[in-house]
């Protein structure tokens, strides 16, 4: 069988059906239930695509990335401390006066 192996982030869950970006490129949208139980916004998913020789037959398995998901948070709260850190400079913070 040739196989395929994709990585899906989930974006959001809402009314049963889940937009994953495949590949840090396109949004696809799908029922929650083809997704494992625990999956929740946020967690990276490793998605195997499998079709057999003849092409009769599709087989996907996805499985939660507790690792990936980890790093990918880890990265994103980094990101968020970096633009706040180059942004004190020019914002003193506070509410904002109209």
């Amino acid at each position: 069988m040739p196989r395929e192996m994709h990585r899906w982030v989930i974006d959001s869950i809402a009314d049963h059906v889940a937009v994953i970006e495949v590949d840090g490129a396109a949004m696809v949208r799908l029922p929650q239930w083809m997704l494992p139980r625990r999956a929740t916004e946020g967690q990276v998913l490793h998605a195997k695509h499998e079709v057999d020789r003849n092409g009769q037959r599709s087989v996907l398995t996805i499985e939660i990335d507790e690792v990936a998901t980890a790093a990918a948070i880890d990265a994103s709260n980094a990101q968020v401390d970096a633009i706040r850190k180059a942004s004190a400079p020019h914002d003193p913070g506070g509410d904002v006066k109209l």
